[in-house]
């Protein structure tokens, strides 16, 4: 009898084959979208064509009114798409060989599960009832939108009912892990500070949308018309992190996804903690953790690196790399350029008048 090679168990498994091309792929393209957004401006937002000469976006498609969506309603259907997305694969355990019982609810898996509907409770509803008004959206953004929380609800929720994540997050003792800990944390932090920022944004639409009715009021009192500008308000945004920083509420976030990541699941670069804690003394640990990340990333710069990538069969690809992290990259390189772009819209827009210390998403930094 021909003996079966480990490695390929699993190709005859379409959950397992669905897993690993998607952990592969919604990575890899996810680089390419942060790299073309970069170029092109995703038309919703501050970014989306009104119909005036000043807006046009440089691609045609994106100017076609008969596509603009509106804007809360089709933010609600896209990121609901995640929680029933996750939800759906975390009952079903798709990567568990055999029928197994749901996590505890106060279980390591019980409790990023809930972080996670939490927030998504918070974006997909609160959040845009809460919006006094948005921007008209074209219809390609839900649609990338769908797809994307589709594939990272998979993703997440088959991951924390994985054999491997009831192994990794099995046990009492994991509630005493520093990791742990730490991630639920900065979890609470990061999702306290979305909000909080946020929340400063949502009031300056709230004033506007007040001087709006209070004008449409005068207007229908005297008769007479008056010009408004076509789309939203936007203004200065101050007070907390937005003393520092254009786009807190997305710093903030990524805070929050790295917290989740770091308390899910072990780090995706190989780290010899032994070695590290019995380090001489602080700068030399520091060393051999920078020594690390350098050689890990400056092998990213040669394109050979990436041809391997794109080659290696999707079971193979990165082991170490899981979801959570997955989905902590996918969104600082997806919204890294917008948060870049929208920072040098606001300095356009105001001028002088914009705080010029400010940066663009990382205090001090960039």
């Amino acid at each position: 009898m021909a003996r079966r090679d480990p490695t390929k168990l699993n190709t005859s498994n379409f959950p397992y084959e669905a897993y690993d091309f998607l952990r592969k792929w919604f990575t890899l393209l996810s680089l390419f979208a942060g790299v073309l957004l970069l170029v092109i401006n995703a038309p919703f937002g501050r970014f989306v064509p009104t119909g005036s000469q000043s807006s046009r976006h440089p691609l045609g498609f994106f100017n076609w009114q008969f596509l603009m969506v509106n804007g809360i309603r089709s933010w609600i259907v896209m990121e609901l798409v995640a929680p029933i997305t996750f939800t759906v694969a975390f009952a079903k355990s798709p990567l568990s060989f055999y029928k197994v019982a749901l996590p505890d609810a106060f279980s390591p898996q019980g409790i990023l599960a809930a972080l996670f509907l939490i927030h998504y409770l918070n974006r997909a509803l609160l959040s845009p009832l809460r919006t006094p008004s948005r921007s008209k959206a074209h219809l390609i953004i839900p649609a990338i939108g769908v797809l994307f929380n589709l594939a990272n609800g998979f993703l997440i929720g088959s991951y924390l009912t994985s054999p491997f994540a009831r192994m990794y997050l099995a046990g009492p003792s994991v509630f005493q892990r520093t990791s742990f800990r730490l991630g639920i944390t900065l979890w609470a932090v990061g999702f306290v500070g979305n909000i909080v920022h946020d929340e400063i944004l949502l009031d300056i639409r709230r004033k506007a949308q007040a001087r709006k009715e209070k004008d449409a009021a005068e207007e229908k009192k005297s008769d007479k018309k008056k010009e408004h500008a076509v789309g939203e308000h936007y203004g200065i945004p101050t007070g907390l992190l937005y003393k520092y920083i254009s786009y807190p509420n997305y710093f903030c976030e990524w805070i929050e996804w790295f917290g989740f990541a770091l308390a899910a699941s072990p780090l995706p670069i190989p780290l010899d903690l032994d070695a590290i804690a019995e380090a001489p003394t602080l700068v030399a640990a520091v060393k051999m953790v920078l020594e690390t990340f350098q050689d890990t990333f400056v092998s990213l710069l040669f394109p050979s690196t990436w041809k391997a990538i794109i080659q290696v069969p999707n079971y193979a690809y990165a082991p170490l790399l899981t979801p959570p992290w997955i989905f902590l990259i996918n969104e600082i390189f997806t919204m890294l350029p917008r948060a870049w772009k929208g920072h040098l819209w606001y300095k356009e827009r105001f001028g002088d008048s914009y705080p010029k210390d400010r940066k663009a998403v990382i205090p001090f930094v960039f």
